[in-house]
């Protein structure tokens, strides 16, 4: 089940099926912006979320565009201060609370009552309520202490441990942010977060709702972010702008790339998300085997976030663009993306080696295709083409092989079709996602892009045939003609007549 809210995409979280479950669901996502009644209360939305958005908003203020961008994110809270008096009230706060560093302190779990665990600097003013959220069934309480660099969190509600994961909210002295502190103007829109400048004030149109969601979008992340179980999550969860990734995967740090890749990473801040992998975590191997790495690395790629349609309207899977390394600048990686949102770049396939002339003469009745030459044959206007998009692991794809090279053989006389496979584990075909092996595709004759039928009754040689009879563009007979004279090949019964030469 999924909920469209102005063109962002929710998936439901399975908090169960009754319909009081599914109503709170739905209200969640559409009731997001919630008005502030004074300053106690704006702190309190500060302390409980890492990703905050106020609106600072006069009498009569129409707030409708805020409110809408409200809907869009599922880690970013919304609240606003109407009326003259509370949002200047409010807004006096807000820059009180942004000349406070302030550190998000995980503690974690303990099997004892008491824990300890370093902080960043020394001094820092630590609240006792933790931070992560705290479920209805929690009745832990905590004391903690900071001394030095040193902090003790307690429980007080019983002698025993804890199994929450604690993080802590830890900020600098106060007294100097009462002195020293930003100003925030009404109206205006101020977001905290907890990386890079750690607060921002939006300097775009009030009205202008795709442009709030742009500056929201690009300050929910840090500039540069390490891929971890986390982070993905935020880098392909539902957001309205859909924010294609720039991984650096490589199994080495502090590499020259890495150093051309931060700096351009501040170039591109709210253009697309930059994000340094490894090699080494499960998450990272997965992203490298998402981005088509073989290898240490270093590689650059741009991975879409999202479906889509490319410029002919034509529907194509998240796609991917690989940066060729060559005089690496940052200049080059902005320009590499430009040319991006320009769609002026060709999506970069996973693809073994095309087949050679000697593998072709020496091959069977079925053609093999890869990655790279699949489009050019399919989309061949002049041509039938049948695909067997196989695995080689596949029971079922084993099984199937030797019907489908019986049925090639039968049909190698059909000039107008082309009988083909390819391993989908080894070869990636834009616009096409395979969801099962074996599965058979026809693109029939005809103009470009051709549309493709799927294959989905009996196996057999014969039913095949029938099948084909009906969906191929250009007819055929599928009876052999007679040989001439002199052109019946012997077959010795050890080998396929295709083989007969080997």
């Amino acid at each position: 089940m999924k909920l469209f809210v102005d063109g962002a995409v929710f998936d439901y979280d399975g908090a169960g099926r009754g319909w009081q479950q599914i109503v709170k669901w739905v209200n969640r996502h559409l009731e997001r912006d919630h008005v502030l009644k004074s300053v106690e209360e704006s702190e309190t939305y500060l302390h409980d979320n890492e990703l905050t958005v106020i609106g600072l908003f006069p009498d009569g203020h129409d707030s409708s565009v805020f409110v809408k961008a409200a809907r869009h994110y599922e880690d970013v809270v919304f609240a606003e201060a109407r009326g003259n008096d509370i949002a200047a009230q409010i807004g006096e706060h807000l820059g009180r609370h942004a000349a406070l560093l302030c550190e998000t302190i995980t503690v974690g779990q303990s099997e004892s009552a008491t824990k300890q665990v370093d902080l960043p600097r020394a001094d820092l003013h630590c609240q006792d309520t933790p931070r992560n959220p705290q479920r209805p069934d929690w009745g832990d309480t905590f004391s903690v202490s900071v001394e030095g660099k040193r902090l003790t969190v307690k429980r007080t509600d019983q002698s025993a441990g804890w199994g929450q994961r604690v993080q802590i909210k830890c900020c600098d002295d106060e007294k100097k942010a009462e002195k020293e502190h930003p100003k925030f103007a009404v109206p205006s829109v101020v977001m905290f977060f907890p990386h890079d400048e750690r607060y921002a004030v939006y300097d775009g149109d009030l009205a202008d709702s795709q442009s709030l969601d742009r500056w929201v979008t690009a300050r929910r992340t840090p500039t540069v972010m390490r891929m971890d179980q986390e982070t993905a999550e935020k880098l392909f969860s539902a957001n309205p702008e859909n924010v294609p990734v720039l991984f650096l995967i490589t199994s080495n740090s502090d590499t020259s790339e890495e150093k051309v890749f931060r700096e351009a990473a501040v170039k591109l801040r709210g253009r697309v998300h930059c994000c340094l992998s490894g090699l080494n975590s499960p998450m990272e191997r997965r992203t490298a085997e998402m981005a088509g790495v073989e290898g240490a690395g270093p590689v650059i790629t741009l991975v879409e976030t999202h479906s889509g349609t490319g410029p002919t309207g034509q529907y194509h899977a998240a796609r991917k663009f690989r940066l060729p390394l060559e005089g690496l600048s940052a200049d080059k990686i902005v320009s590499f993306v430009s040319d991006y949102e320009g769609n002026r770049l060709e999506p970069w396939l996973k693809s073994e080696p095309e087949p050679s002339a000697e593998d072709l003469k020496i091959g069977g009745p079925v053609g093999v295709l890869v990655g790279t030459n699949f489009r050019k044959t399919v989309e061949d206007e002049t041509k039938d083409v049948l695909v067997d998009f196989y695995a080689p692991w596949c029971g079922h794809c084993r099984k199937f092989e030797p019907l489908y090279k019986e049925l090639a053989k039968k049909l190698r006389h059909v000039k107008s079709l082309k009988i083909m496979k390819i391993d989908a584990t080894r070869n990636e075909v834009e616009s096409l996602q395979i969801m099962g092996f074996p599965t058979i595709l026809l693109f029939p004759a005809g103009a470009s892009p051709k549309r493709h039928a799927m294959y989905q009754g009996s196996r057999q040689p014969d039913d095949m045939i029938q099948w084909l009879h009906q969906e191929c563009s250009i007819k055929f007979d599928d009876r052999p003609p007679p040989p001439k004279e002199g052109e019946d090949p012997v077959e010795s019964g050890l080998l396929d007549p295709d083989e007969e030469d080997l």
